[in-house]
C-alpha cells in the first residue's frame, strides 16, 4: 500500500501468489494421472471370448432344433464324469492368466474342474493339460471341462442349465473373474431311471 498526502492508493500483485500455483499445478496433475490410469484400466482390461472349438464329451449328447446344435444335455446320471471341451480366446491388449473356476456354491456346480491346453487341438498336439495358462491377445487356449457325477445329489426329476463359465483370472498381478457365456449351453435332465454310476 501505497501512501501520499491526502490520499491513499492500494496496489494489487495480480499475479497468483507461489502457493496457489502450486496447488494448482498438483491438482492438473492429479486430474492428468488419474485420466491416464482410468484409460489405460479400459485399454487393458481382460476380455474373455469363447474360441472355435466346442464339443460334447463322455455322457453328453447334442440337442438340436433340427438345423443346427442348439445345446449340450446330460440325461440322467449314466456316467461317473461328464465331459466338454471348449476353447477361450483372449480379446483384450494384454496377457492375462487362467487360474480355473470360480467354482459356484451351488451344490451340483461345486464339482466343476478345468484343465488347459495353449492353443487348440490339431495345432500343438504336443501340449499336456495344466492347471494354469497365459495367453497373450488373441491367442486361444483348449479348456477342458469335467463335472463328477457319482456324489451329485438326486435331480427329483428337475434340470437346470449352465450358461457361463466363470473362471479366476490374473493380469498385472491383479487377481480377478471373468464370465465366460456358452453359445451352446450345458443342460442337465433328470430321468426316472436308476442311475448306472454309484452313489457315494
Amino acid at each position: 500500500m501505497d501512501t501520499t498526502e491526502g490520499s491513499t492508493t492500494t496496489v494489487t500483485d495480480p499475479r497468483p501468489r507461489p502457493k496457489r500455483r502450486r496447488r494448482l499445478v498438483i491438482a492438473a496433475v492429479v486430474l492428468v494421472v488419474a485420466a491416464a490410469a482410468t484409460s489405460f484400466v479400459w485399454w487393458g482390461n481382460p476380455r474373455m471370448g469363447e474360441g472355435g472349438l466346442i464339443g460334447p464329451g463322455e455322457g453328453m449328447s447334442w440337442a438340436n432344433d433340427g438345423v443346427t446344435n442348439t445345446r449340450m444335455v446330460v440325461r440322467g446320471r449314466h456316467a461317473a464324469t461328464v465331459t466338454a471341451t471348449f476353447s477361450v480366446r483372449n480379446d483384450g491388449h494384454l496377457p492375462f492368466t487362467l487360474h480355473g473356476l470360480d467354482v459356484d456354491t451351488f451344490e451340483w456346480l461345486s464339482h466343476q474342474q478345468v484343465t488347459f491346453e495353449p492353443g487348440i487341438p490339431g495345432f500343438n498336439g504336443s501340449a499336456t493339460a495344466q492347471k494354469q495358462v497365459t495367453l497373450a491377445p488373441e491367442e486361444e487356449a483348449t479348456v477342458h471341462w469335467s463335472l463328477t457325477m457319482t456324489c451329485q445329489p438326486p435331480m427329483d426329476g428337475n434340470s437346470f442349465t449352465i450358461e457361463f463359465l466363470r473362471f479366476r483370472i490374473s493380469w498385472l498381478g491383479i487377481a480377478t473373474t471373468r464370465d465366460l457365456p456358452l453359445e451352446q449351453p450345458i443342460t442337465f435332465i433328470g430321468d426316472n431311471e436308476a442311475p448306472s454310476v454309484p452313489a457315494c
